[in-house]
């Protein structure tokens, strides 16, 4: 890994803070490559707030450019891909000046590896020269469309139904044409190579931040429970409506001291309305989760409908919080429920094992110290990067070691952290400016 490499970075956000679930993967793959490599980012801003956060992108990518990307534009262009037989998710990402924008970079650079996050960039890679094309897929979305179509009533779920048959046609190509595909887990990998023997298909997980000894938070004494996520993506929504619809009422029932925080940005009305609820708080946006994480007691994940990997489980793992879950939540983690996670799917079971967490001290605990061993033991950014920069480099994964299990470091030591902090790679010059475009 001595070389210097040109590398494309495309992913469908601005990878940078690592404050939403796709971009706590896409910023810490970011900044790993960019310690050692030369990166050229294209990706889309979703907001006026966004805008600064992609100039700073300037500070460790050799090049930037950042497209606006308008909602209401993207409805139109679903809506338009729908009569044309194009998935919704592709169509929604179709610009043709990121198009135009990397296609000339491809022209005067050399790249040994063009890499998309998420399908909908996947167009954008292959359309590119590049010694290697590689898609970090993280998920399987098409399942994800399939869900939404169990759960909701007709005609949308025909519509859901459409887009998983659509997307996951897509999801196959994808695995033929790239030279190599990441998922974030085993269990999206079975959904796309039911026998694991895909030659070109790699599982590379997310890691999660140990707290230090010395910053431990003693676990507090008052039954304080939490559910952290950005409380407009429909998954949590329903989730956590369920939760304080069906199950709160039997946990104030036996815990009657009870409180739940609902912490994450914009919450829908449907949320809002939750504080309603007796003993129920809804935060919104809060500008740091960790001190809402350090009161709660415990964590739950009444997710009914959840891909992947869900990261606020293991930054709650990770400081030695016990998490109530759905099996849904479980079967994306490396973890025994009972042992090191608390699970349940119906509405008594849960609300008596989260009331079983709040008066036990001993049993809260002990799950909250397995959860963090199981996260220091399968869940180290360390190894996960190393495995992420050797696939998409194509260099043999054989020899990765294992890491002890006291070994996991704490992210955030490169380029994109230095430059957090208001220092650069190269102080001696200003960084490129990057082109933000709309």
């Amino acid at each position: 890994m001595s070389r210097r490499r040109n590398i494309l970075f495309l992913t469908n956000r601005v990878p940078y803070p690592p404050n939403k679930g796709d971009k706590i993967r896409t910023y810490h793959q970011l900044d790993h490559l960019a310690l050692s490599h030369n990166v050229y980012c294209g990706c889309f801003v979703d907001g006026d707030e966004d805008v600064p956060r992609a100039k700073e992108l300037g500070w460790w990518c050799k090049g930037v450019i950042a497209v606006r990307w308008r909602k209401s534009v993207a409805a139109m262009q679903a809506a338009a891909g729908l009569f044309r037989g194009r998935t919704l998710t592709a169509s929604a990402y179709r610009d043709d000046i990121l198009m135009e924008k990397v296609k000339a970079w491809g022209e005067k650079v050399h790249f040994d590896v063009a890499v998309a996050f998420s399908t909908m960039m996947a167009p954008y890679a292959l359309a590119v020269p590049a010694d290697r094309h590689v898609l970090d897929m993280c998920d399987v979305d098409s399942e994800k469309w399939a869900d939404y179509a169990r759960k909701l009533p007709f005609p949308a779920s025909l519509l859901c139904r459409r887009e998983a048959r659509r997307l996951r046609e897509y999801e196959r190509h994808c695995l033929r044409v790239f030279d190599a595909t990441m998922l974030i887990n085993r269990r999206e990998r079975r959904l796309l190579d039911p026998s694991e023997c895909h030659e070109r298909l790699h599982v590379v997980p997310n890691g999660a931040r140990l707290a230090r000894q010395q910053d431990s938070k003693a676990l507090p004494a008052e039954p304080v429970v939490g559910f952290l996520g950005s409380m407009d993506y429909r998954p949590n929504v329903d989730g956590i409506c369920w939760f304080v619809n069906k199950v709160w009422p039997e946990v104030i029932r036996e815990v009657p001291p009870a409180r739940l925080l609902i912490v994450g940005r914009n919450p829908t009305l449907r949320v809002r309305r939750l504080a309603r609820k007796r003993g129920v708080t809804v935060t919104g946006a809060v500008a740091d989760v960790r001190e809402y994480l350090d009161r709660c007691r415990i964590v739950v994940a009444p997710l009914r409908i959840a891909r992947g990997l869900q990261n606020k489980v293991l930054e709650a793992m990770a400081v030695r919080r016990p998490v109530v879950a759905t099996s849904a939540v479980a079967d994306g983690l490396m973890v025994q429920p009972g042992h090191n996670i608390v699970v349940a799917d119906e509405a008594e079971p849960f609300a008596r094992k989260v009331a079983d967490l709040c008066r036990f001290d001993e049993l809260c605990r002990a799950i909250g110290e397995a959860g963090q061993r199981c996260v220091a033991m399968h869940y180290c950014w360390a190894q996960a990067l190393q495995d992420y920069e050797r696939t998409v480099l194509g260099e043999d994964r054989s020899g990765a070691q294992e890491l002890p299990e006291e070994g996991p470091v704490v992210a955030g030591r490169n380029a994109v952290s230095r430059a957090a902090s208001g220092l650069s790679r190269a102080t001696s010059k200003p960084p490129p400016q990057p082109l933000v475009v709309g």
